[in-house]
């Protein structure tokens, strides 16, 4: 039984001996494989002039198949040490040209997709732009975040890329605060270019602010950005439906307020007690300088949004008047008269606008000559029982008025710059 063993044993050992030889002997074959050696490099030689992606793609994997296969042979060392440098070389071309090839297909997508306003290509070519290289293409930013814009302004309103729009306005937002570079100029052609960067921001908050009052109901946010349009350098500041938003926001709620007040006049009983009564009173006053300080903030937008207009022939006469009503209207809750309105109107930019996220200042004014336990519009009450609360005015709608959301074409601009592909390669 031993004898068998050990005869097994030595079996093996000579197998594995022989398979050892034969893996040497198939190396040592590698390298004495003349005809082969001389078929592959001149594979890679051949294919060497030609640029095509496929030729390409095909000296690349000759030259990897020729460094496995001779890479270690002493006998073809010169033509291994060429391409061991050179191979990685020409993976790193080939990718850049794919890469660039794919850059050149999206690029013609988006402009076409301009060119036709078909803003979904536009925003599925701009979106995959900017992910692969946001540095050479930052300007589609502001492309894509003005297109809900234009879209929304119109009748009846498109809000279909309302929630990209925002998106890319607000990254325009941050990257233009940030000082990333957009080319020597803001925007993609021709109906998508700033003039300036102060420009670019007051639009894009213009953009996010309308978008969001409008559309999304988020007015108390909405007002934010267009106020903060109105303090920039730029052309959405001249907007008169920029001012006539921020009007009626605060016309909701001198109409909530004005409710308040004649509910707390309702309240009010001749069964009161005097310290009650004068309880009373002293709210009904407070309400009342309420309306009256929001009141004047009210006035004073809707005046800048009239004054804007009344410049602007493009602003229809039907617009102006509106805002000119609704302006009378406010004046009278607030003073309890239309004297002086013109006048009002007149000197309202003389001073900076108030600013609609901040809390209103309430406004009393000195009690009036009347009698006792009566109020009216536009004064505080005296103790006693108030009887007349301030009307509700109804001014213009802004979403019912002309909607210039768009910037003015004169802004246009040819772009250059970092973004000069997108330009030059536009149908």
């Amino acid at each position: 039984m031993k004898t068998i063993f050990r005869s097994f044993g030595l079996a093996a050992l000579v197998a594995a001996f022989t398979v050892a030889g034969a893996i040497v002997s198939f190396a040592q074959d590698a390298c004495t494989d003349t005809a082969g050696e001389a078929a592959l490099s001149q594979k890679v030689r051949d294919l060497f002039p030609k640029t095509d992606l496929p030729s390409k793609a095909a000296k690349i994997e000759a030259g990897k198949q020729y460094l496995e296969k001779y890479g270690a042979c002493d006998s073809f060392k010169e033509f291994s040490d060429y391409l061991k440098p050179n191979v990685p070389k020409w993976e790193a071309d080939y990718k850049k040209v794919s890469e660039q090839k794919e850059i050149d297909a999206l690029i013609a997508k988006f402009n076409a997709g301009l060119a036709a306003k078909n803003w979904d290509d536009v925003y599925a070519a701009g979106k995959e732009l900017l992910s692969r290289r946001p540095d050479d293409f930052r300007a589609v930013e502001l492309a894509l975040g003005t297109i809900g814009l234009d879209e929304t302004g119109k009748t009846p309103p498109v809000t279909k890329w309302n929630d990209d729009t925002i998106k890319y306005a607000r990254m325009s937002i941050a990257d233009l605060e940030a000082g990333k570079p957009f080319g020597k100029t803001y925007g993609v052609p021709p109906n998508f270019v700033y003039r300036s960067k102060d420009d670019a921001l007051g639009w894009m908050n213009y953009t996010i602010g309308y978008i969001d009052y409008f559309d999304k109901k988020n007015k108390k946010e909405g007002v934010d950005y267009l106020y903060k349009a109105s303090q920039l350098d730029s052309d959405a500041k001249k907007n008169p439906v920029l001012y006539s938003t921020i009007g009626s926001f605060y016309y909701d709620d001198v109409r909530t307020l004005a409710k308040e007040v004649q509910t707390m006049i309702a309240a009010q009983s001749k069964d009161d007690t005097p310290e009650v009564a004068k309880q009373k009173v002293d709210a009904i006053k407070a309400k009342v300088a309420m309306v009256n300080g929001t009141a004047e903030a009210a006035i004073d937008a809707y005046a800048r949004a009239y004054k804007m207009a009344q410049a602007d022939k493009k602003y229809p006469k039907t617009y102006t008047d509106n805002l000119y009503k609704s302006i009378g209207e406010l004046y009278n809750v607030r003073f309890g008269k239309t004297e002086g309105l013109d006048a009002y109107i007149a000197k309202v930019d003389a001073k900076p606008m108030p600013n609609p996220t901040m809390p209103v200042t309430p406004i009393s004014d000195p009690e009036p000559a009347a009698a006792p336990g009566t109020t009216t519009s536009g004064s505080t009450a005296k103790p006693g029982t108030a009887t007349a609360a301030p009307a509700a005015a109804k001014p213009a709608d802004a979403a019912t008025a002309p909607k210039p959301a768009a910037k003015p074409a004169a802004t246009v601009k040819p772009q250059s710059g970092a973004n000069k592909s997108v330009a030059k390669k536009r149908t």
